[in-house]
């Protein structure tokens, strides 16, 4: 098919070519969406909302559609769903038929071959659907279970499995430490240049809530087009929190909590959305 009729793919290949990024910003419920939304809205930056496999089986397809269609009508910037992560071709499927417009397998795990494998029948069943693909070479863990293996990518490797697998973005492990709590981990910006001169498409730095922001700057730099946070918004739902319940009087009404949670995220993600450049790009 014809990759210039996939509107999220549109959007990154702008970024990739202005140099600046689209942040995905990973939901965990109603009000962390809607911070997101509201920070894009008021940016005025496309929104990519990312789905975690964690997320997806917390809030549950039928009312994920829901929250979709939602924020579409809700929006005055473009909003895309992603699913972040995902493990299994069916799920996949299921995700598309509900709106999202983008999705990631991540087979990274797998041997070469059997990645490539994988990937490619999910970029067939979703370029059929107008929804762009994106893989991982490379394992580096996720934001949700953060690192159980990590394993840098091989940049001899790039232009190959772009090519057998014809994916529109490509991540890569490149040292950030998916799912880092606090303090600022020590990417290798030297991997980010090796792919970026190999790949011709553009790339995701998954796990990007705490690499420092000159590192940003320069991933953006070379080619980076898609940055993936989750940590980041966890961390500021998670201060809410405690210093609501940790004061008295405990508020008996948690939509108390409910509302300072939605400011905090959309505070959380004008900041990233400033760094990454993409306001006043919508």
């Amino acid at each position: 098919m014809n990759k210039a009729t996939i509107p999220f793919l549109e959007l990154t290949t702008r970024a990739h070519q202005e140099k600046w990024s689209v942040g995905e910003f990973n939901m965990s419920n109603l009000e962390v969406l809607q911070g997101i939304i509201d920070a894009g809205d008021e940016l005025n930056s496309p929104v990519l909302v990312g789905v975690s496999m964690g997320t997806l089986h917390h809030v549950g397809l039928n009312y994920l559609s829901g929250l979709i269609q939602a924020a579409h009508s809700q929006a005055s910037v473009p909003v895309f769903f992603h699913l972040d992560h995902g493990k299994d071709i069916d799920t996949i499927q299921k995700v598309i038929d509900i709106g999202f417009a983008s999705v990631m397998l991540d087979t990274s795990n797998l041997p070469f071959d059997q990645n490539i494998l994988r990937v490619s029948q999910v970029v067939e069943y979703a370029h059929k659907h107008n929804v762009a693909v994106e893989a991982q070479l490379g394992e580096a863990g996720d934001e949700e279970k953060g690192i159980t293996k990590e394993e840098f990518t091989r940049p001899e490797q790039v232009t190959e499995f772009i090519q057998r697998t014809g994916i529109d973005l490509l991540a890569f492990s490149y040292g950030s430490k998916p799912g880092r709590w606090s303090g600022e981990s020590s990417p290798n910006i030297e991997i980010v240049r090796q792919v970026a001169a190999r790949s011709s498409i553009p790339l995701v730095l998954h796990g990007a809530s705490t690499i420092p922001d000159d590192f940003v700057r320069q991933a953006i730099a070379l080619g980076v087009a898609k940055i993936n946070i989750d940590a980041h918004l966890r961390k500021a739902v998670t201060q809410v929190l405690e210093k609501t319940y940790s004061q008295l009087p405990i508020p008996h009404d948690p939509r108390v909590a409910f509302r300072e949670i939605r400011s905090a995220i959309k505070e959380a993600v004008k900041q990233k959305m400033i760094l990454f450049g993409s306001i006043n790009k919508a």
